[in-house]
């Protein structure tokens, strides 16, 4: 590491799609913890080790290069080469559909999943996300953030804000959360969480099929929502969001052409790729592969 104008600087000499291994943690084009430039480079915003940081990615030909500030930007910097999915280790995994098998000619090299233990923040947004539809959850994160957040550290983009830390959550009023048009249930599950962050740690430290165990065990926590989070927090390459209003659908047909998949037929798919399924799942995402639509556009998740 080497000090860039009080910042820090880390590479690491691998090529990434930023979009293809970062997209999944954003929450929209508004999102005020992540935001992608023109150039193609992305600022992420946060908290590790329960200080804020910003960093500032760009990727090139042979590497990808991260800059960071703030109070913690030293131990974010210390993770950045899992950020950027160093540690994935795709061998092993074999196409076993065109769809899939052409995807991986294109994005092998530089597709990764990130292990960015950035946790509670990946919680949060995933709890805001359940049973509504993508529009609303974007704008209650938003919102959340804007208001409750705190300004990032370092030359950020204008409007970039860090997420509000679990104390700060505690202390949301319930009329701020009615404006954010999150109801009761999501909130009680939010403040649960917050009050248990010590089980999030332990879910950080474990096997990714053992982190997700241990945060369905929490009240609110279900099987969607703990993929959801293994898969972008904990470096979880066979995560699957089961429950997910769209996901089965949109999976069955970009490997069978069928439009009535289920849950069950999509896990039957992707059994073939044990150990690699969510790898398959983005795969499918990035193919943009989706059934006609019959009808207005949602997101609902499952029951959590």
């Amino acid at each position: 590491m080497r000090l860039v104008v009080k910042g820090v600087e880390v590479e690491v000499g691998q090529r990434r799609d930023l979009t293809a291994v970062l997209g999944p943690m954003s929450r929209g084009a508004g999102d005020p913890s992540l935001r992608r430039m023109p150039d193609g480079s992305m600022w992420l915003v946060g908290t590790f080790d329960d200080e804020p940081f910003s960093a500032h990615i760009v990727a090139s030909n042979h590497a990808v290069r991260g800059v960071y500030w703030g109070p913690g930007k030293q131990s974010a910097a210390a993770n950045f080469a899992d950020l950027v999915g160093a540690a994935d280790e795709p061998a092993g995994f074999t196409p076993a559909h065109e769809v899939i098998a052409s995807q991986w000619r294109t994005y092998g090299a530089v597709l990764r999943t990130p292990r960015s233990l950035l946790t509670w923040q990946t919680a949060l947004a995933a709890i805001l996300e359940q049973r509504v539809t993508g529009v609303e959850a974007r704008g209650a994160w938003r919102a959340l953030v804007t208001e409750h957040g705190t300004p990032a550290p370092g030359p950020v983009p204008e409007g970039m804000r860090v997420p509000p830390t679990a104390a700060a959550v505690l202390r949301v009023p319930s009329w701020d959360w009615r404006r954010y048009g999150v109801d009761r249930q999501r909130v009680q599950t939010i403040r649960r969480l917050a009050s248990v962050v010590h089980v999030l740690r332990r879910a950080e430290a474990a096997a990714p099929a053992q982190g997700r165990e241990l945060l369905t065990a929490i009240p609110g926590i279900g099987q969607w929502t703990a993929a959801e989070i293994s898969s972008r927090a904990f470096g979880d390459s066979d995560a699957v969001s089961v429950g997910d209003y769209h996901l089965a659908r949109n999976v069955t047909f970009a490997l069978t052409g069928r439009t009535d998949g289920t849950d069950e037929d999509m896990l039957e798919l992707l059994a073939v790729y044990a150990g690699h399924r969510h790898r398959a799942v983005r795969l499918v995402e990035l193919s943009r592969l989706t059934p006609p639509r019959r009808g207005p556009r949602m997101r609902l998740p499952g029951p959590g």
